[in-house]
């Protein structure tokens, strides 16, 4: 925490269309995106460009909660702590700014990647099996804040990892991090921990995979967002609910949120009428459809994190598409928590 950003700290367990295993290109080949979306005439539709690995049909993350669940009975309750709680009455999203700090930079790596055993540099911390062999694109730098997040995903192999704290040393050439992530992409990407998940090598950020760790720049110009966001709060209860493992206690009061708990914008609320510019939109229409999972605190606002192309060596993608305030036209206040645990 002590950043108003979203916390990602050492020993959690830990990230966007459809997953594609074969069709998703590595890092160092992507197309920039950068012209198509510089200006506020964003457009909403479709592209032909390849789909992004991200948490796809067979995932529990993929399901529409927001369509489809019911409110919870102490919603108004849990809603009312988190606005109080909250330093803004919307939802805040980091890693926009020119600097991209707080972003979460997200890396695709592959066959032409060289292999890393990445070193446990928190003793007290555990690390996944998986970190033994880890494919990383030459050049990848995780986000530079305290968190010093990264996101790798390697889609011929079908895994997803997350790092914190993690440094690459140019003269031993070696990765080291602070424990972390690991997630099977053709999983349910339930925590293995989980009765309900179907992988039970799934490990890391109290039970939430790398792939909604952050919304990521391809799949907003593809102008659909299909898949549960992830969202910290000031403080979360010392207590979680499914689908999270875990929890990072931060408060006993009777109704803040239990990490795992789903806050949603109203089905009520008409998104158009709002004057979104059309990023927001397509932010917002997820926020409505799929919901945010509360899974860490921020130390501040309720908060929302991009992925940080600044990080990666793409530039300021984000100018002029969104920034910190880009959902402030929809109150907190237009948000409710869908039934704790709901698993329907």
């Amino acid at each position: 925490m002590g950043h108003s950003a979203t916390h990602t700290g050492p020993g959690h367990s830990l990230p966007h269309a459809r997953r594609s295993f074969e069709r998703r290109p590595r890092f160092a080949r992507r197309i920039g995106f950068a012209g198509s979306l510089m200006s506020l005439a964003f457009s909403v539709v479709a592209v032909t460009q390849g789909p992004e690995a991200v948490a796809g049909d067979g995932s529990h993350w993929s399901r529409r909660f927001g369509d489809q669940a019911p409110t919870d009975p102490n919603s108004a309750n849990i809603m009312a702590f988190i606005r109080a709680d909250s330093t803004t009455n919307y939802v805040r999203i980091s890693g926009g700014t020119q600097d991209g700090l707080w972003g979460t930079p997200v890396y695709h790596s592959g066959a032409d990647d060289p292999t890393y055993r990445i070193h446990n540099s928190c003793g007290t911390t555990h690390a996944p099996p998986e970190f033994d062999s880890v494919r990383i694109p030459v050049g990848a730098k995780p986000d530079p804040t305290s968190d010093a997040s990264m996101v790798v995903i390697d889609s011929s192999r079908g895994k997803e990892y997350a790092l914190w704290h993690a440094a690459f040393n140019g003269d031993t050439q070696t990765w080291h991090s602070c424990g972390g992530s690991v997630y099977y992409l053709a999983s349910n990407e339930l925590a293995g921990s989980l009765k309900q998940s179907n992988e039970r090598r799934n490990y890391g950020h109290r039970g939430i995979p790398p792939d909604i760790l952050a919304v990521t720049w391809q799949e907003l110009q593809s102008g659909s967002i299909d898949h549960v966001l992830r969202v910290a709060v000031n403080n979360t209860k010392c207590k979680h609910v499914f689908p999270m493992s875990g929890d990072e206690c931060g408060s006993w009061a009777q109704w803040a949120p239990p990490e795992g708990a789903i806050m949603r914008i109203k089905q009520s609320v008409d998104l158009g009428s709002l004057g979104l510019s059309a990023p927001a939109l397509v932010v917002a229409r997820a926020l409505q459809h799929y919901g945010a999972v509360i899974g860490d605190q921020s130390g501040g606002p309720v908060e929302i994190k991009l992925e940080n192309t600044v990080a990666e060596g793409r530039g300021w993608l984000w100018k002029s598409v969104l920034s910190a305030t880009s959902m402030s036209r929809i109150p907190l206040s237009s948000f409710e928590i869908i039934k704790l645990g709901y698993d329907g």
